[in-house]
């Protein structure tokens, strides 16, 4: 699985919160309610599914999100669509609500041209198409809808979006089973919210990226909140994005 799609399945920016402290051998957590373990228990079992295989990331999700659930991915910097990267047409498969796209693009368009650059599946691969840049930055771009050729532009902007259970699951199931498993990992500790609710699961993996055919190493803090039910009604993850991208061999620039 690249990195790109693992990024839309797993992400959320950490809300600040209290915690107790227990490690993955066992060590009790400070707090006594019962349900705790079995949440505990629940969280690295995700973890450890969404390491090992797509099959097990979609299940794990099935079983254990509630289905008004939510996943809260971290805030970027960009224009707020996705795009499967294994399709031939690179056609937008979800738009932000709210973004700087939701205004212009919609579910199906398929690019033409970036910036005056064709949008062929090559100059997708090899990050000719300028989508980059600075916030407010403008793209003009050229996409086909329904048959006919749509010229318009947008800005980056800061955009703070949330998933769906339906939303997630679609985004498991554009994911490359034979690609998804990463080369190693490692759960490191696992935390709990003073008030019971909240698990905070931190892991370390080395995974390849398979556009590149190169191996990245990162450490996760993946937060999930749960209902009374037992239930995660949000999750997500805060990474070492940046330090990925350096080991891809991307610099930031303005």
């Amino acid at each position: 699985m690249s990195f790109y799609q693992k990024m839309l399945v797993l992400s959320v920016v950490l809300s600040a919160s209290s915690v107790a402290v227990a490690d993955h051998h066992g060590a009790q957590v400070s707090h006594q309610d019962v349900s705790m373990p079995n949440m505990s228990q629940v969280s690295k079992q995700w973890m450890e599914a969404f390491y090992t295989g797509k099959d097990q990331t979609r299940a794990m999700v099935e079983q254990h999100m509630a289905d008004d659930g939510f996943s809260y991915p971290g805030r970027f910097v960009g224009f707020g669509f996705t795009y499967n990267p294994d399709s031939e047409d690179r056609s937008v498969t979800s738009v932000i609500p709210e973004s700087p796209a939701s205004a212009v693009l919609e579910v199906g368009d398929t690019f033409v041209s970036v910036n005056g650059v064709e949008a062929t599946r090559e100059n997708w691969d090899n990050g000719r198409l300028d989508f980059g840049g600075a916030p407010d930055q403008k793209v003009s771009v050229v996409v086909n809808r329904n048959g006919v050729n749509k010229e318009i532009s947008f800005q980056r902007g800061l955009i703070n979006p949330r998933y769906t259970k339906a939303q997630v699951l679609e985004n498991i199931e554009m994911g490359n089973a034979d690609q998804w498993a990463a080369e190693e990992f490692r759960i490191r500790e696992v935390a709990v919210s003073e008030d019971s609710r909240s698990v905070y699961v931190w892991s370390w993996h080395r995974s390849l990226n398979n556009r590149f055919n190169i191996s990245y190493e990162e450490n996760v803090v993946t937060r999930f909140r749960f209902n009374e039910s037992g239930q995660v009604v949000a999750f997500g993850d805060l990474s070492e994005e940046s330090l990925v991208q350096s080991q891809l061999g991307f610099s930031v620039s303005r």
